[in-house]
């Protein structure tokens, strides 16, 4: 069944209009680098924010996994960022002689303050072009001091593959992990590849698998999670044959069980799709398309929706000037002042030559 509803009116943001340059928050276009994959945020306090970013090199036209992770840390709500500082899990393993990298993607904070920080593990970049596949088992690092230190990395799982999700909700963490190792493809095409649910209920000490989402597998690939608005647990994956529709299973109890597969309908097309609850409704932002005569490829794209499923016809956050672009994630910020407003802080890296890419914010009031 899809939901395809052109006119769907969703609640009011104030998104860049018309299409800019956003705020560009890692210049790599100075010393030649780039950096693709691998961009976690997360508020460890009310207006304090770690976003962390790849800082990779200029082979294969700068989109590779040649590189390890850096962090940028804010005090006041995101209006000033420190210096960067390399994450020294990832540094130490880029530099261990391997052919190894780190990609850090998702993150969040627990209640007590705990950080989760979840890891792509990509084992073998040098005999494979650079490029992160083939992936090994995702590991995590757990912060009880804002991320200034990190525990030893952790397995999630015991099935190679990539985490595509990560969210915190009532003393649980959600993890939605694609388990496929990627050495033909990255997205499924083998038999034995399928989506996982990975939950963890003691503030990431541990985590255990609670369930295979519903999903056909073939062509599938990336993947995002929000609660709805009646508690129900909502995940979104991308068919490769068709991206004018993500497909989706929403489950009523935690993700032990999943309804039938139904799709939602986006006009400007998605690809790496990023959604989260936001003021009235939702958000979910992207690449555009690259299928049918019609399609505007590679573009920054943001849809809104108010519940979740229905979604309205979409805003060009930023228009591609180069190569690919648009890896994406967001994290709302609350403001450093008592009573102020959260707003929505998006990142994405976008291609300045080549598909090497900068990494740009944009705010959403």
């Amino acid at each position: 069944m899809s939901n395809q509803n052109r006119d769907f009116v969703a609640f009011e943001i104030e998104p860049p209009n018309p299409p800019n340059e956003g705020i560009l928050f890692v210049d790599h276009a100075k010393a030649g680098r780039s950096g693709h994959l691998g961009h976690a945020l997360v508020e460890t306090a009310p207006g304090k924010v770690l976003a962390f970013y790849p800082n990779c090199s200029d082979v294969s036209g700068g989109h590779n996994g040649d590189g390890w992770m850096e962090v940028r840390r804010s005090e006041d709500g995101g209006r000033t960022w420190s210096q960067s500082e390399p994450l020294d899990y990832s540094k130490r393993v880029y530099e261990s002689g391997t052919g190894r990298s780190v990609m850090c993607e998702k993150a969040v904070r627990t209640d007590d303050g705990t950080l989760i920080l979840f890891n792509l593990e990509c084992v073998n970049i040098a005999e494979k072009r650079w490029q992160w596949q083939p992936l090994g088992v995702p590991t995590f690092l757990r912060s009880a001091d804002d991320g200034v230190t990190w525990e030893p990395a952790k397995p999630v799982s015991d099935e190679p593959g990539r985490i595509w999700d990560a969210l915190y909700h009532e003393d649980t963490i959600f993890v939605l992990e694609l388990c496929n190792d990627s050495e033909i493809a990255w997205y499924g095409n083998l038999p034995d590849h399928h989506y996982s649910l990975y939950v963890s209920t003691d503030r990431g000490h541990t985590f255990s698998k609670r369930s295979e989402l519903p999903f056909e597998i073939e062509y599938r690939g990336y993947g995002t999670m929000a609660i709805l608005p009646d508690g129900s647990l909502i995940a979104y994956v991308y068919n490769q044959t068709d991206e004018k529709h993500l497909e989706y299973v929403v489950s009523a109890d935690g993700g032990h069980t999943w309804s039938g597969v139904q799709t939602a309908y986006f006009a400007k097309q998605i690809r790496n799709p990023q959604m989260t609850a936001f003021k009235e409704g939702f958000v979910l932002h992207g690449r555009s398309g690259s299928m049918g005569e019609d399609a505007v490829k590679g573009h920054f794209v943001l849809y809104t929706s108010r519940d979740g499923i229905h979604w309205d016809a979409g805003r060009y956050l930023r228009m591609r000037t180069a190569g690919s672009g648009a890896y994406s994630n967001n994290v709302l910020v609350h403001g450093p002042e008592a009573g102020s407003s959260p707003r929505l802080l998006i990142q994405a890296s976008h291609a300045y030559k080549h598909d090497m890419t900068n990494v740009c914010h944009w705010w959403l009031e």
